[in-house]
């Protein structure tokens, strides 16, 4: 199966059955997994972004019931690249470490701003190629938004160890710690609150506060448009790449 990214979102179904999806050949732009490609099995979703465009083997049922009756060599393979795998990442740890400066943070877009702003951080882009952004700058009690990238503070973000979603020296965080849908979402002095809490699950940002997900508003990706907080769905309003 092939699919090419023009800039943009693009996606395809999956036929029923598939389990797995693997990139078998990068044909242009720059394919990373869960950044500028990935798939949604419960929506039976194949998507691009960003320019990326690759030719994918689609892992159906009959494909992996084939498979199960080498599972005992599979296993010993899998159990080797395992160890592989845990050596790698050690190496990379080390090296991270080596890459931190005297204060402890380390030049990479995952870790917290440095205290007073000036981080590093990235833009998360979303539906219709549009940056995450605080409406008018980064001050408190500015509402998050969706706006054409232009690489300002207002639009650097970067997550922080404990989970914070940090931008300049504030924190998103979700208004007067609600549980509603349409919840208004923040820039606010950070607290370490279970409101301004976040993980990445796939494509999608969500509160540790409640599961929910945030969310462009009525899935109109335009710019000035509001992100609230809304109960996740999987929709494309509701997926984002850094």
């Amino acid at each position: 199966m092939e699919l090419r990214s023009r800039g943009g979102y693009e996606s395809t179904r999956l036929p029923s059955g598939t389990t797995e999806v693997e990139l078998e050949q990068q044909l242009s732009g720059t394919c990373r997994f869960n950044r500028s490609w990935g798939y949604d099995l419960s929506n039976m979703e194949l998507w691009v972004n960003s320019g990326c465009a690759a030719r994918f083997k689609v892992v159906t049922n009959a494909e992996s019931s084939d498979s199960s009756s080498s599972s005992n060599t599979g296993a010993a393979i899998a159990a080797v690249a395992a160890i592989a795998g845990l050596a790698l990442i050690a190496n990379q740890v080390s090296k991270d470490r080596d890459q931190s400066d005297n204060n402890g943070y380390y030049p990479d877009d995952n870790y917290p701003n440095r205290p007073g702003g000036g981080g590093w951080g990235r833009q998360i882009r979303g539906m219709n190629n549009l940056c995450l952004d605080i409406e008018g700058g980064v001050r408190q009690g500015n509402g998050l938004i969706v706006y054409r990238c232009s690489g300002g503070d207002n639009q650097r973000f970067s997550f922080s160890r404990n989970g914070e979603l940090r931008v300049g020296d504030m924190c998103l965080d979700i208004d007067g710690g609600s549980n509603n849908d349409g919840a208004r979402v923040l820039a606010w002095r950070c607290s370490g609150g279970p409101n301004q809490r976040w993980v990445r699950s796939g494509n999608q940002i969500r509160s540790q506060m409640n599961g929910k997900c945030l969310d462009i508003r009525d899935g109109n990706a335009r710019p000035g448009q509001q992100v609230l907080m809304w109960r996740c769905s999987g929709g494309p309003n509701q997926r984002w790449w850094w």
